[in-house]
């Protein structure tokens, strides 16, 4: 009776499923690595276009879940130093004596629950595993991630298969790209008490951003003069996830609308129309708009209806025209 208890376990054991590449995403990118700390050194490169920018940094993070960023090149951005504690970011620049603030994005992403953001990946991507890959001399899955509606870049992460830290990664879109990947990696390190605290910055703190408050839609008339357009689903698969309430540069208020579609956020700005807008001048149709890009995001204007609109986020150029046209025309 032991050995056939014994054969069937052996069997179940073959039996279980094995892990599927959401599994891995979630673990690593929503759940988080299950890893106490660690300290290692990241090169990253940035393409736009035909030029290229690469970086250096040592990136420190401890159970807490705190992460310390600290640049080593290029020269100008040497010995700059950033904090995320999960609510806020904190921007050490040793140069200047001054510390910017800003929101974490990790604040917005734990908005949504974790079954429904594993549906909006299910829904909006196409992943592949393959679970035999090494990355600084580490065991790794390899995740490829690609936009079912060509709207987000397309990504390819390597996890670690024993705590799901993401090692290395890549990403295009549009004209532009990105490579990120350890040199090296050790884990189970001890940090000194005030590692992680910005109290250690000399000068003076800045924040980033104008204060900003949530704010009901029947609200937001009245305090806009007018009455921003705001969908519940954008092209995508984008779902809003809050709308707020803030100034701008030129102090005024504009709505702040917030969309994920479970990876990628975007941000849409509406504001009273006034001042000159900045980029390439497109054409929407009939809607002349004007597009500014990076490495990192792009931003797209235009006007409507007496409103300025700004979409920011790291879309595909198909991706920005799919969401700007549903403004201009809803649907």
């Amino acid at each position: 009776m032991l050995q056939k208890t014994f054969i069937l376990l052996a069997l179940f054991a073959v039996a279980a499923p094995a892990e599927t590449a959401l599994d891995v995403l979630t673990q690593a990118l929503l759940t988080g690595p299950t890893v106490g700390s660690y300290v290692g050194e990241k090169t990253i490169i940035l393409y736009n276009g035909a030029q290229a920018e690469a970086m250096e940094v040592r990136v420190s993070f401890e159970a807490a879940g705190v992460t310390r960023t600290d640049y080593l090149s290029p020269p100008a951005m040497r010995e700059r130093v950033v904090i995320d504690d999960g609510e806020s970011i904190y921007s050490y620049d040793p140069r200047l004596e001054v510390t910017v603030r800003s929101s974490s994005p990790r604040m917005l992403e734990d908005r949504l629950g974790l079954e429904e953001r594993r549906r909006l990946i299910a829904d909006n991507y196409i992943l592949e595993l393959d679970r035999n890959q090494s990355v600084a001399g580490r065991p790794a899955y390899r995740v490829e991630v690609t936009s079912r509606h060509n709207t987000t870049p397309h990504r390819v992460l390597w996890i670690d298969r024993q705590n799901y830290l993401v090692l290395q990664s890549r990403e295009e879109c549009n004209d532009s790209a990105a490579r990120a990947g350890f040199s090296w990696i050790e884990f189970n390190v001890e940090f000194s008490p005030d590692f992680f605290s910005r109290q250690q910055f000399v000068g003076g703190l800045v924040e980033e951003e104008a204060p900003v408050t949530k704010a009901a839609r029947n609200e937001l008339p009245g305090e806009l003069g007018f009455t921003p357009i705001i969908p519940e689903k954008l092209p995508g698969g984008f779902v809003l996830v809050e709308s707020r309430l803030g100034y701008r540069a030129n102090g005024k208020y504009a709505a702040h609308l917030s969309y994920t579609d479970g990876l990628e956020g975007l941000s849409v700005f509406e504001e009273a129309a006034e001042g000159r807008l900045k980029g390439q001048e497109i054409a929407l149709g009939d809607t002349k708009a004007q597009l500014s890009q990076s490495a990192n995001y792009s931003v797209l204007q235009w006007r409507a209806g007496g409103i300025t609109f700004t979409l920011v986020g790291q879309l595909t150029n198909y991706g920005l025209y799919q969401v700007a046209a549903f403004f201009l025309s809803g649907k």
